[in-house]
């Protein structure tokens, strides 16, 4: 069984964007956080209902769900009451995950870089905590500086001193350029799961065979644990690794056959990369002939419930 879903944005739904605070504003006292904390804790309430009536049971909640929660003093007091975003979630099965932007790295040899990514890390495990959820936060390896095995050392160091929420939530993600699953799990001793990017695998010369590193991606998620797997496409005209804005519904559905192979029946979580979120979903999904149709709705069997979206000509 795989569990479908998007990344943070629900760009089919009204009102389809998170508020953001700059810092600049907010130390001239210009930006209120609490309205704004309280708009995006209901835009994922609503992101969440507007998910399950597409058939999707997974979904990427944003990092930056609550805006500087890891600078301004005091913001975790401003944060809303979640139960009702739990709630949604609890009823309608969904997998949530998070993935820290690129600038929150284990790895760094630069002290102050580091501890701001242990003070990230520990805001999204505290908000996963109260959300009740269950799936990863994802980061990447980060650059390895000419000292891969130096670079690898630094990386288990940083995640020996993240706090327990995160500690327990961590996943790491196999990228374009510097890092497989290989030497990913090489590295941390195969003790953190890797989500498997099948974009990242096709763009990066380092990669190993296909089968390989998607298989062994799949085999380090612990038991109680649901394998992750990102699937996207290359933008053409951009550089190696761009996600497209759409995605096809021949690409997603030969995907999902994939692993659903490769992970003997085993639940896992595949999250679309795209630019256009749920649309670049409901846009694949018409693409698909009755027969392919049936074939992915019995590989998600909550895509039986999906609705019929437009296509989106951006």
């Amino acid at each position: 069984m795989i569990r479908l879903g998007y990344i943070c944005q629900s760009l089919g739904m009204p009102e389809p964007s998170l508020k953001t605070a700059q810092l600049g504003r907010y130390l001239m006292g210009l930006v209120a956080l609490r309205p704004i904390y309280r708009y995006n804790a209901e835009y994922v309430r609503r992101s969440l209902v507007h998910s399950l009536d597409l058939g999707l049971t997974a979904h990427r909640i944003s990092s930056a769900l609550f805006p500087l929660l890891d600078i301004a003093p005091g913001a975790r007091m401003l944060v809303p009451d979640l139960r009702s975003v739990r709630l949604a979630a609890e009823r309608g099965g969904v997998h949530l995950s998070n993935h820290p932007s690129q600038f929150v790295v284990l790895s760094s040899p630069r002290e102050e870089v580091l501890l701001n990514s242990l003070a990230v890390m520990d805001d999204q495990g505290w908000v996963m905590d109260l959300l009740g959820a269950q799936g990863s936060i994802t980061l990447h390896g980060g650059g390895v500086h000419g000292d891969r095995e130096g670079t690898a050392a630094r990386l288990r160091e940083g995640i020996a001193r993240l706090t327990p929420p995160a500690q327990e939530r961590l996943a790491l993600e196999n990228d374009e350029r510097c890092w497989t699953v290989p030497e990913l799990l090489e590295a941390t001793r195969g003790e953190v799961p890797i989500v498997f990017d099948s974009l990242h695998w096709a763009a990066n010369p380092r990669s190993a065979p296909r089968e390989t590193e998607l298989d062994a991606a799949l085999r380090s998620w612990p038991a109680h644990r649901l394998p992750e797997l990102h699937y996207s496409e290359q933008w053409e005209g951009k550089p190696a690794g761009a996600h497209a804005q759409h995605i096809t519904g021949r690409g997603l559905l030969r995907f999902c056959d994939e692993v659903e192979e490769a992970s003997g029946g085993r639940e896992v979580v595949v999250l679309v990369e795209a630019k256009q979120k749920d649309l670049a979903i409901g846009r694949a999904l018409g693409e698909l002939t009755r027969r392919q149709r049936a074939r992915i709705e019995a590989l998600v069997p909550g895509l039986s419930v999906a609705r019929p979206q437009q296509a989106c000509s951006a």
